[in-house]
C-alpha cells in the first residue's frame, strides 16, 4: 500500500480520512466527532448546520392540549351547573 500524505500538510503522513470529503489528514488536521473523522472545513460545516424539525409534533401537542382544556372546561361547567341547581332548588 503506497504512503498517503496529508491533504493540508504535504510533508506529513496521513493518519485518517475525512468521512465527508474523503481528504487524507495528518494527526493535527484530523478531528474525531461522534466517532467519525472530519477535516476542519467539514467539521465547521457540520457544527454550523441547523437541524430543521418538523412542526407536526408541535401541532399535535397543541391540538391535544386544546382538546384537554375544552373537555375539562365542559366538565367544570356541567359540575358547576349541577351544584348551583342543587343550591337553588
Amino acid at each position: 500500500m503506497p504512503t498517503q500524505w496529508c491533504a493540508v500538510h504535504s510533508q506529513r503522513h496521513a493518519f485518517a480520512r475525512c468521512m465527508a470529503c474523503a481528504k487524507t489528514l495528518c494527526q493535527e488536521c484530523a478531528t474525531q466527532w461522534e466517532g467519525i473523522w472530519h477535516c476542519a472545513a467539514c467539521l465547521a460545516a457540520k457544527r454550523g448546520a441547523k437541524v430543521e424539525r418538523s412542526p407536526v409534533l408541535s401541532w399535535i401537542a397543541v391540538v391535544l392540549l386544546t382538546a384537554l382544556f375544552l373537555f375539562g372546561g365542559a366538565r367544570l361547567m356541567v359540575w358547576t351547573a349541577a351544584v348551583l341547581a342543587g343550591l337553588f332548588s
